[in-house]
């Protein structure tokens, strides 16, 4: 009777294609990343997305965000980007620049900021205030699968910085409200183990 119930289950494996050995390394699951806010209103859904933190002088540097493609101008985009100093006990942020912490570093890290662009000349930039109350949440993950996630929560309000280019600027205000901003996207870190 056990011979029969080891022939059946050789027999089962054989049928269904299952390997004891199979070496092939699974595909890995895809994340379903987004990048979502609104700007003064108007939805900022990004098409392309990029995160990534590494060491520098002690400190570890995250930057991340979205871009959002428009149809009608091919080369024309829109990008929210933060840079912030990110420490893994600390899950939220305030948009506002510590001063001593720029002269420690030896340069102001921009924190959250709306850029236009078309190609790579710079349309319009936008950054947030010295005295920001704009905030970012920041929750990182670590899958199963050994990669990692970011995701979170933001607003802030940017202000224009800089208008290189008047031909055809989506946002003519020298203020922007972004609202409503949510994220979750995979983390490239290269920060020192």
């Amino acid at each position: 009777m056990k011979n029969i119930y080891q022939i059946l289950f050789l027999v089962h494996l054989i049928h269904s294609g299952c390997s004891l050995f199979d070496t092939e390394p699974k595909p890995l699951t895809p994340i379903d990343a987004y990048f979502y806010a609104e700007i003064n209103g108007e939805p900022f859904n990004a098409y392309s997305l990029k995160a990534g933190v590494e060491t520098w002088r002690g400190y570890s540097f995250l930057e991340f965000g979205g871009r959002y493609y428009h149809d009608e101008i091919l080369s024309y985009y829109e990008q929210i980007v933060f840079s912030i100093i990110y420490d893994d006990d600390n899950n939220r942020y305030q948009l506002s620049v510590d001063s001593s912490l720029t002269k420690e570093i030896g340069f102001r890290v921009p924190l959250g900021s709306y850029t236009e662009l078309e190609g790579d000349v710079v349309i319009t930039r936008f950054e947030t205030p010295v005295d920001s109350d704009g905030f970012l949440t920041v929750e990182l993950t670590e899958l199963e699968d050994g990669r990692k996630t970011i995701s979170g929560t933001f607003e802030m309000t940017v202000y224009l910085t800089e208008r290189i280019n008047t031909s055809f600027p989506q946002q003519e205000e020298d203020t922007l409200h972004i609202t409503n901003g949510r994220y979750l996207m995979e983390l490239n870190d290269k920060r020192d183990d």
